[in-house]
């Protein structure tokens, strides 16, 4: 049963929520168009263009906003919050009881020098995993020895994207009764779980031959499915742990945004084309094992910055992708950098810190093109297949990782596109719903997969971006490690111990 609130046909309203009260207050209704397009900016919203008395002003109110933000034990850029959207408008709720709204708390603040949950680090003594160890925690590390003042705008800046994330993100909360049937981690290490995602009457998948599996599916009351069509909201989990949120799904308005400079059609071809030159699929673990359509050859494919197993290097990219033509590669380099840019304006501020920091202590490899050594800031590599579908599984990587889909024959994406897959959480109890050019950040180290798409007929490309562990430790024992990156590493070491 899909719930939606009562909006007008002709327009959607957005939410904001104040961090000191938690109240939802209507902002500036938002025209319902084919393709949703931010407000143009004003001389009212210019700073520069306000006078002395007025900047005075603004300063002394965001002071005061501040401070309705329990500020008394914000000690570090690491905070937890559950306060965000409560029912607001545009939001349906899929196999949800009636009346439900998404959870409202008021804003914790909490310190912690805990290594982040987000981050998969080799524990070994070797060099290379010794490096990873160090770059886990530089950014604590950093903090620790900054001036008092330097610390404030730090703290300043977390908070603002703090109450960002409060204003543009709609809390799922799963229901006790699907709670009190979650599968454990030793489940999904024992069977090989996957998800059905299809739409009522779509064919049922079938496992491969000689294959057994544990199939759940979006359509009954195995995972809990929660959306928002407001093109201004997107949507989150609460935090676990008192760490960065779970998942990420982009306000829709955003993702459009940033996917809508690039053409459709030039996106699906540039990718096509990686995947024609390699002729065989990228070879995963049985853990992290890709499927596809019963009896079709099932292609996945990775592009990027890999580690050599044959030697002690980091490749700057595939040996197949050197064939690839420059305009193509101009194309995805395109994608992943407004990818980035989008990671940027919505991931904790302790995500960015903890890549800056990382980065400025071990000089790890990047994703870039051939013909232009400027890489990428955070991610190495992006994989991506047709019509495929993964087991539930964790990966290895060393910051949150992000996924985007693709719907072939489309050459521009609405709004009010229909839900193409899922990316589910079966360990969370939830599945997050998906339509073209969305894009989704998430945390690798919890149990995910892809489901099925919901439409036979449909031919998607999911891509994910994301960075390895084994890329941020170089690949290499033999290369010695400096002193800065030896005593984080020993403090590393000395906190997960205690």
């Amino acid at each position: 049963m899909i719930l939606s609130s009562s909006a007008s046909s002709s327009s959607l309203v957005s939410v904001s929520v104040s961090a000191a009260s938690g109240v939802c207050t209507p902002l500036t209704p938002i025209k319902e168009t084919s393709h949703y397009h931010p407000p143009p900016d004003n001389d009212n919203n210019d700073p520069l263009l306000w006078s002395k008395s007025k900047r005075k002003r603004m300063r002394q109110k965001e002071k005061k906003l501040l401070k309705n933000i329990d500020s008394s034990s914000f000690r570090s850029a690491n905070y937890l919050s559950n306060s965000y959207h409560s029912a607001p408008q545009g939001v349906e709720c899929i196999h949800a009881q009636v009346g439900r709204s998404v959870g409202n708390h008021n804003v914790g603040v909490e310190q912690t020098q805990n290594p982040p949950t987000w981050v998969h680090v080799f524990k070994s003594p070797n060099p290379s995993s010794t490096r990873t160890q160090g770059a886990s925690i530089a950014h604590i590390a950093h903090t620790e020895t900054k001036h008092p003042k330097a610390i404030h705008q730090i703290n300043r800046r977390a908070k603002k994207k703090l109450r960002k994330q409060q204003e543009c993100l709609v809390q799922v909360n799963v229901p006790n009764s699907i709670k009190q049937q979650l599968l454990s981690e030793m489940d999904l290490e024992k069977d090989i779980v996957v998800v059905d995602g299809g739409d009522v009457g779509n064919p049922p998948i079938q496992p491969p031959d000689g294959v057994t599996w544990h199939c759940l599916s979006v359509r009954g009351s195995d995972l809990y499915v929660q959306d928002v069509t407001d093109p201004s909201l997107g949507l989150t989990f609460t935090r676990i742990g008192g760490d960065c949120l779970p998942f990420i799904r982009m306000p829709r308005g955003q993702s459009l945004d940033i996917t809508g400079q690039t053409g459709m059609g030039d996106i699906i071809s540039a990718l096509e084309e990686c995947e024609k030159l390699k002729s065989t699929s990228l070879k995963r673990s049985d853990n992290k094992r890709v499927f596809g359509d019963y009896g079709t050859h099932v292609q996945y494919t990775s592009a990027g910055v890999q580690v050599d197993r044959n030697s002690r290097e980091v490749l700057p990219c595939n040996a197949f992708m050197k064939k690839l033509p420059e305009w193509h590669w101009k194309i995805i380099m395109k994608l992943m950098r407004r990818a980035e840019r989008a990671f940027e304006s919505i991931v904790d501020h302790q995500v960015l810190s903890h890549m800056h920091h990382a980065m400025k202590l071990v000089p790890f490899k990047t994703m870039s093109m051939p013909s232009d050594p400027t890489p990428l800031k955070y991610y190495g590599a992006l994989a991506f297949g047709c019509n495929v579908f993964l087991r539930c599984h964790t990966d290895d990587d060393f910051t949150m990782s992000m996924i985007q889909v693709h719907l072939k024959g489309k050459d521009r994406y609405d709004v009010n596109d229909d839900i193409v897959v899922y990316f589910c959480f079966p360990t969370l109890g939830c599945a997050v719903p998906l339509r073209p050019g969305d894009f989704l950040i998430f945390n690798a180290l919890i149990p995910h997969c892809v489901s099925s798409r919901c439409r036979q007929e449909d031919d998607i490309m999911i891509t994910s971006a994301y960075l390895k562990t084994s890329v941020v430790g170089m690949n290499n024992n033999k290369l010695p490690v400096t002193s800065e990156q030896s005593s984080l590493a020993d403090k590393y070491r000395n906190s997960i111990n205690n």
